[in-house]
């Protein structure tokens, strides 16, 4: 019989050990086939807008994990990043044809890049525009982001560009960069700063770049001794630091600071791999919390894996970096 003593010890042992690998809050929701990569919260409904790499489908889901169909339409293919945009009423969607959809077509594949607006309110689609036309070569409309005058930035990871759409809705090529280029995928995440620039995670090459608005071909490197290769999404957090979600194997998330504008930057913090983040791609914030996509997008990749029937959005957990 053990002694009271060992027994404590032993129990004492298996707590710590369960709270060591505890993993963070998530609101898991059904959604057979969906695989998310975008999400964007929206305050006053209290809803999370979700995006599918397979089916293209946009949905919302509640505190309680309820999902429901928001848009559907098989000519989107997939949909990636998107945002909430409150003063026009509408949610802003990019939608392409890179490697996954299930409605995918050799009249689309690598070469659709679209721009969707929907209403909130209704679900209905208000706006489609093609960027496509705006550049030869191969497209990819991956991530977006919208400044204080009404223009949407948006990132294609298959050409060296960064398309912008006005208030007015016109499209433009906003820039275009040799530092942009990669043989898999290019730029993807991107956020805007009401201090005069754009940044933008390079996917392949694990680096961040500066662009500045006014002179849009000034273009800097983020000097940050940490590369990231499968950069995907970037978010600003309530206090300004620069939020970057990386997979393709490392499946963690990053804070970022910086003391000089952004000239270079440093890790303030990261995630634990106990938090068993599941390929994050993208992330939103709900009252100082950030939520974090497991788009589960590495089991499309294996075709020994069984069709996820569940995700989920996952709360990040910061350590503090040594």
């Amino acid at each position: 019989m053990k002694s009271v003593y060992s027994l404590f010890i032993s129990l004492l042992t298996l707590c710590y050990a369960s709270s060591s690998v505890a993993q963070t809050q998530r609101i898991k929701f059904t959604a057979p086939m969906l695989y998310p990569e975008g999400t964007a919260y929206h305050p006053t409904k209290n809803l999370y807008y979700i995006s599918s790499v397979r089916t293209g489908t946009i949905g919302t889901v509640d505190e309680k994990g309820t999902f429901r169909v928001f848009y559907q339409d098989s000519t989107l293919k997939s949909t990636y990043g998107m945002k909430v945009d409150t003063k026009r009423n509408r949610l802003w969607v990019c939608a392409a044809d890179a490697n996954y959809s299930m409605y995918s077509e050799p009249s689309t594949h690598k070469k659709m890049s679209r721009l969707i607006g929907l209403d909130l309110n209704t679900g209905s689609k208000t706006d489609d525009i093609d960027l496509s036309a705006l550049m030869e070569g191969k497209h990819f409309a991956n991530d977006l982001t919208l400044d204080d005058a009404g223009n949407i930035y948006i990132t294609d990871s298959y050409s060296p560009v960064i398309y912008k759409v006005d208030a007015q809705m016109k499209a433009s090529i906003f820039t275009r960069n040799d530092w942009f280029k990669s043989e898999d995928i290019g730029l993807n995440g991107i956020e805007w700063s009401p201090d005069g620039y754009l940044i933008v995670a390079h996917n392949s090459k694990g680096q961040l770049f500066k662009v500045d608005l006014r002179e849009p071909e000034r273009i800097t490197k983020i000097q940050v001794k940490t590369f990231f290769p499968g950069a995907d999404g970037l978010l600003w957090d309530s206090a300004g630091n620069l939020v970057l979600l990386q997979n393709k194997g490392v499946n963690k998330a990053f804070q970022l600071t910086s003391n000089d504008k952004w000239k270079s930057a440093e890790v303030k913090a990261y995630t634990l791999v106990e938090d068993r983040l599941h390929h994050p791609t993208t992330a939103t914030m709900n009252k100082g919390k950030i939520y974090a996509v497991n788009s589960k997008m590495n089991e499309l990749s294996d075709p020994t894996a069984p069709p996820s029937k569940e995700f989920s959005l996952q709360v990040i957990r910061w350590v503090p970096a040594k």
